[in-house]
């Protein structure tokens, strides 16, 4: 049995380092049996297609970075502490294994129920981390639902940040200690502002002026002989 889950990472961890090179396009069975150096049929002992393998991708290994930053936060005594240690985790994660990038980049394509499972995990993990981290703010800065949302926005700066400052030709570079702060300042400052000023009220309509009735029309009188 450990060899029979051995052999499946073995295809699944191949397959993942030929997307980071040549895309989803170009990870076909064989090159993914001749990377793991297992025989073309050993491939259908553990997956029934080659879409099969590619749902399994993202949430498998998507899983395994989420659990390496998981490590490292906790413990963590302060919002601030969380962030920046999950941040450099996250990008430590990637500069070791760069084929992630690709492999979360064209997920959304060729393994759409994938890519949605990892965005779902991810979001889920970091509502988790933000909800630890504000638990002590009274009143609550952000409701549920608000969490979700801010979750969303954050995974939203940490890719950017990494498609912008940090990928290029198939590698991943380290985030430099200045944008590294000046992410932790915007955070820190965005989280821990304060209560939420009220939200505006919703704007009405302007009322529309009455409108006059028309003026009834007198009858003709009319002349009989």
């Amino acid at each position: 049995m450990e060899k029979n889950e051995a052999t499946r990472m073995a295809l699944i961890e191949a397959a993942a380092k030929i997307v980071g090179r040549y895309g989803y396009s170009g990870c076909s069975i064989a090159r993914v049996t001749a990377k793991a150096k297992v025989a073309h049929g050993t491939f259908y002992l553990h997956f029934k297609s080659q879409q099969e393998l590619f749902d399994l991708l993202l949430p498998t290994l998507g899983a395994r970075m989420l659990d390496r930053i998981s490590e490292a936060v906790r413990n963590a005594t302060s919002l601030y502490e969380v962030e920046r240690r999950g941040l450099e985790a996250n990008f430590a994660y990637l500069v070791a294994h760069p084929y992630m990038y690709r492999l979360m980049m064209e997920a959304e394509l060729f393994a759409p129920a994938a890519f949605r499972a990892h965005v779902d995990m991810l979001v889920e993990r970091y509502v988790r981390s933000l909800r630890r981290s504000l638990k002590d703010q009274d009143p609550p800065l952000y409701s549920e639902a608000e969490l979700e949302q801010v979750a969303s926005m954050l995974m939203g700066a940490r890719s950017y940040l990494l498609m912008r400052f940090c990928a290029a030709d198939g590698k991943i570079r380290p985030l430099s200690p200045e944008i590294l702060d000046t992410y932790l300042r915007f955070v820190a400052s965005g989280l821990q502002a304060g209560p939420l000023a009220p939200r505006p009220p919703e704007p009405q309509p302007e009322p529309q002026p009455a409108k006059k009735p028309a003026p009834r029309r007198r009858a003709k009188a009319t002349v009989k002989d």
